[in-house]
């Protein structure tokens, strides 16, 4: 079996905690202060109960291989993702993009996808633009939109 997303189980929680502070991920989120995991714990459980929240992992034949998260709110779905640190620089951030416009385009809800991201993180603006997201500049991150 090739790439595919599947949604996000309680038995996933440690490997997000372990994949959302590895140094790559807090230099790049807008919040770059370690996560403690008790504080993870409260909000992967939360997310989980979350109507508005799809979480996916990225899956290579069995292996999960990054993970991305749709936080809808008005129509637009804001999307934050990451890569595991091993399998970076294989092009998954683009596979994640690409796969979630249609995980989105099931929803009623969802008719844009939006990312935000800092300006000094060149592989994931590279990203957003090879899938065809349109781009806006702004002070310090820029911000990518995908009609649906």
């Amino acid at each position: 079996m090739g790439l595919y997303l599947r949604e996000a189980t309680e038995e996933d929680m440690d490997l997000l905690y372990e994949w959302a502070n590895d140094p790559v991920v807090r230099r790049n989120a807008f919040h770059t202060e370690a996560i403690p995991y008790e504080t993870h714990v409260k909000w992967f459980r939360q997310m989980l109960e979350n109507k508005m929240a799809h979480q996916y992992i990225l899956c290579h034949a069995e292996e999960p291989v990054g993970q991305i998260r749709l936080n809808i709110e008005d129509g637009t779905a804001l999307i934050d993702y990451s890569v595991a640190p091993k399998q970076r620089g294989k092009g998954l951030g683009a596979v994640l993009l690409e796969l979630v416009k249609e995980k989105a385009g099931e929803t009623e809800t969802v008719t844009r996808l939006m990312g935000q991201v800092k300006n000094e993180n060149i592989a994931s603006v590279k990203t957003f633009e090879k899938c065809g997201y349109q781009r806006t500049e702004g002070k310090s991150y820029i911000t990518f939109v995908f009609e649906l």
